[in-house]
């Protein structure tokens, strides 16, 4: 019997320890006969670790084994991890039964017993679920017609588990896939009828796919089918029969049924995980002979695949090494949607004139082939070198931001009355971006706590609700309630930040509340960290620029609005280092460009008050009384009775809490708003 066959056989197994038991066939976990919710990634994870109890399982195996080789953080190991233990009911001080050993791995230590599954019990209820699903991919395919198959040479399968991809966070494919995966189980658990012709991939539940094939194949990747293979047509009657015999029909299944149940189980994986891939820069230039700019384009290419892997969470990233196959080649987007399953597609030039470097960013849509956005960057060629961060943090931040608004449209318009995790986070992430107001933030927040309905433990949901209670104190949004708001934005991202500690969007929620507390060397540190995570990340570099006005530092607080405003020149949010801007040039006496920095921030949100008031305090320090009378009578249209001596009340950060060079600074803003006719 081949070792492919014993472990499938594995795979059939019932697990106990202490009071729990794990189903492999049927996916579950549980501690006294309940179920114990797992995300997939995680109940993988436990899986692997129990059946290697006899040794010590590294990182790299796990990253092979459960995310088959990826691009993800070693914090997305450990969260798993720290996920894994919390469903055992374990912990990290405790490991009573997942040990770490320290630069070697993991380790299950809980005694184990096992049996097998019952067979016929999961060969009923697969025998009904897999005849249903059969039902449902025969109205997708009319009787009498073929499937079309991809054309393309790379690939011949559209694979549910995404297995090109490079996501940290890919729960909604592999919610899918462990739906999916109990359909296949019943020919290997169920019987040997099936023989060696339909094993499932030992370390993830694979389910329906096709074979998928690789420029530059490794074993443990090929994701094997029980029903088709189109490599080898020749071997398709024999699981085709062991399905049939399952479920006694007197005729096997025709094939192209079961390429639709393959092919609609795919176009339903497309609608929930959106991918992407980035195409090797091309060079363009006369002088060949200057290997380096070669090197240029493909050190773009990989900073921009690593980058958005990180700025865009639950966004598929395909990996280098499949994008790379595709380098020197002229293809059609449309046919690197088929053969990679991707919905975008982002690629780029260097043009090389002279002294001068242009580089051109194109994303586009994969199905129409329809570009979505564009971008050029010009520099001179001696500091190409200097620049590529740069030009890498732009488009990784552009494309993340677009990426999320077209997805969240796409999810109101296809599935809008969707309770989907993904949908609700999606469509909470474009709100967010939008120019902040009371409506957006109560939008936002309502969507969040949906999310944290399906999923208690989301981070994505748990931060987005703090963030919506951080942002609605510092816009000074309500006058009452904003203790309460900023203790529960704590507890919410303590919470987060135990589950994934270097989430980003949590780092920057936390980043701003500790700006609030007046903590603000932790504010500028733990913004720091964000852009280490992620340097294409222009709140981080507003966060710090805001903490160093309140220190009394406004010149460097300039600089760091200056980085944020290279990197988001468009950016949603670029109001708030605008008006952070504007209120640093004010402090320095530089009154004209305050102005234009908070007309500017105007521009691109009117909501925010606060710029109004401030633009009042300028131009009455500029002697231009009327301008600023408007400018006061906006401001007080939302907060009638402000007075001078209450202004700083409705500030992000309390007045007291400043440092005492900000407050002698800050006169000079009192004095304006004096001059503008608000009270004392």
């Amino acid at each position: 019997m081949s070792w492919e066959l014993l472990q499938e056989r594995a795979n059939c197994l019932n697990y106990r320890f202490a009071e729990f038991e794990v189903n492999v066939a049927r996916r579950e976990l549980r501690r006294a006969g309940a179920i114990v919710h797992t995300e997939p990634q995680v109940f993988d994870l436990l899986v692997h670790l129990v059946q290697n109890r006899h040794r010590t399982v590294g990182k790299d195996e796990l990253f092979d084994t459960i995310w088959q080789g990826r691009i993800v953080s070693e914090a997305t190991l450990n969260s798993r991890i720290s996920a894994a233990r919390r469903a055992l009911g374990d912990s990290g001080n405790d490991q009573n039964l997942i040990r770490t050993l320290h630069k070697r791995g993991f380790r299950f230590v809980g005694e184990v017993d096992e049996d097998n599954a019952a067979p016929a019990a999961v060969a009923a209820e697969q025998r009904a679920s897999l005849q249903g699903a059969l039902d449902e991919a025969a109205k997708v395919v009319p009787a009498g017609e073929s499937p079309s198959i991809p054309d393309g040479p790379s690939i011949a399968a559209l694979p549910l588990a995404a297995t090109e991809h490079d996501p940290e966070q890919e729960h909604a494919a592999d919610d899918f896939t462990a739906a999916a995966a109990p359909v296949a189980a019943p020919s290997d658990c169920a019987s040997d009828a099936a023989g060696e012709y339909a094993p499932l991939h030992g370390g993830r539940a694979v389910g329906w796919a096709l074979i998928e094939q690789e420029a530059t194949p490794k074993p443990r990747r090929i994701a094997r089918t029980p029903l088709f293979a189109v490599a080898a047509i020749g071997l398709v009657s024999l699981p085709v029969l062991a399905v049939s015999w399952l479920l006694s029909s007197s005729a096997p299944p025709a094939p192209h049924t079961s390429l639709a149940l393959a092919s609609a189980a795919a176009d339903r994986l497309k609608t929930q995980v959106p991918s992407i891939a980035v195409l090797p820069f091309i060079t363009r230039s006369d002088d060949a002979k200057q290997d380096y700019l070669a090197d240029i384009a493909d050190g773009i290419t990989d900073s921009l695949i690593s980058d958005l892997v990180r700025a865009m969470p639950g966004i598929s990233v395909v990996s280098r090494g499949t994008a790379f196959t595709y380098k020197g080649r002229a293809v059609d987007a449309r046919q690197i949607g088929r053969e990679l399953g991707v919905r975008y597609l982002l690629k780029g030039s260097i043009v090389f004139e002279g002294e001068r470097v242009r580089v051109n960013t194109e994303l586009a849509e994969t199905n129409e082939g329809n570009q979505l956005w564009a971008e050029r960057f010009d520099t001179e060629r001696k500091g190409i070198l200097q620049v590529q961060d740069e030009i890498v943090a732009r488009v990784s931040r552009a494309i993340g931001l677009k990426v999320v608004d077209i997805e969240a449209r796409r999810s109101w318009r296809e599935r809008p009355s969707s309770a989907e995790l993904i949908d609700l986070i999606m469509r909470g992430k474009a709100v967010l971006n939008l120019p902040s107001s009371p409506a957006t933030m109560m939008e936002a927040r309502g969507l969040f706590e949906q999310a944290l309905a399906v999923d208690p433990t989301s981070v994505d949901g748990l931060t987005g609700v703090a963030t919506t209670l951080v942002f609605e104190f510092l816009n000074g949004y309500y006058e009452t309630g904003n203790d309460e708001r900023l203790r529960k934005a704590e507890l919410l991202l303590d919470q987060a930040g135990t589950i994934e500690p270097t989430h980003l969007m949590t780092l920057k929620a936390k980043a701003a509340l500790r700006r609030t507390q007046g903590k603000f060397d932790d504010a500028i540190a733990v913004a720091q960290t964000v852009i280490m995570e992620n340097p294409g990340e222009p709140w981080a570099y507003k966060e710090i620029g805001l903490s160093n006005i309140y220190l009394g530092r406004p010149e460097q607080a300039l600089d760091w609005f200056a980085k944020a405003a290279r990197i988001g020149p468009r950016d949603p949010t670029r109001w708030t280092w605008l008006d952070g801007r504007g209120h640093a040039l004010i402090l320095l006496g530089r009154d004209e460009e305050a102005i234009h920095a908070l007309t500017s921030a105007l521009d691109a949100n009117p909501k925010y008050l606060t710029s109004h008031a401030f633009l009042a305090a300028t131009y009455a320090l500029l002697d231009r009384p009327d301008e600023a009378r408007a400018a006061l009578a906006t401001y007080q249209k939302r907060y009638p009775d402000t007075r001078i001596s209450t202004f700083r009340r409705l500030s992000p950060v309390p007045f007291a809490l400043t440092s005492s060079k900000y407050r002698q600074q800050h006169e000079r803003i009192s004095e304006g708003l004096r001059k503008a006719g608000m009270p004392e």
